[in-house]
């Protein structure tokens, strides 16, 4: 307040009136602007997963019981190695575990695996016993460790 009370009335509304247009820009640039950002991502994010679930929801109801059933006849393992190259997901082991079947990736995108495993539930008759997944250093890009055992 010292150095206010030295500058004339002029200087001090020109200190004052800079101070507060840095101030406005400083809240817009390091908190409005990133909060908005940050909700457009949710939003996003919210949205393709809703798409995803309504896409395995409405593809488990659209697909008829007579054509589920010649997928119980073929083996779990046959049925998932060839979901997975029809989706472009490279499968890097395979581990049956008595009825079930323990699915390795070694790297994979993120939509692309959603997808796939939204996909092999409600086409494939196969129910998803656990996952495991963690990111890899590429962006998008994680390893995924998958138990998978026949639905019906």
């Amino acid at each position: 307040m010292k150095l206010l009370s030295r500058l004339n009335p002029r200087e001090r509304m020109l200190v004052l009136t800079g101070g507060a247009v840095l101030l406005i820009y400083g809240l817009w640039t390091f908190v409005w602007l990133p909060t908005v950002s940050e909700r457009a991502l949710q939003t996003d994010r919210i949205a393709r997963y809703l798409a995803v679930t309504q896409i395995a929801l409405t593809a488990d109801d659209a697909v008829p019981v007579a054509v589920r059933s010649p997928n119980a006849a073929i083996p779990l393992a046959p049925r998932i190695t060839q979901s997975a190259e029809g989706a472009g997901i490279p499968l890097a082991r395979l581990d049956p575990e008595g009825t079930r079947l323990r699915i390795t990736v070694a790297k994979a995108g993120y939509n692309d695996l959603i997808e796939w495993i939204a996909a092999l539930e409600a086409t494939q008759n196969v129910r998803v016993v656990s996952v495991e997944m963690s990111r890899a250093t590429e962006p998008g890009q994680v390893s995924l460790r998958l138990l998978l055992e026949d639905a019906g």
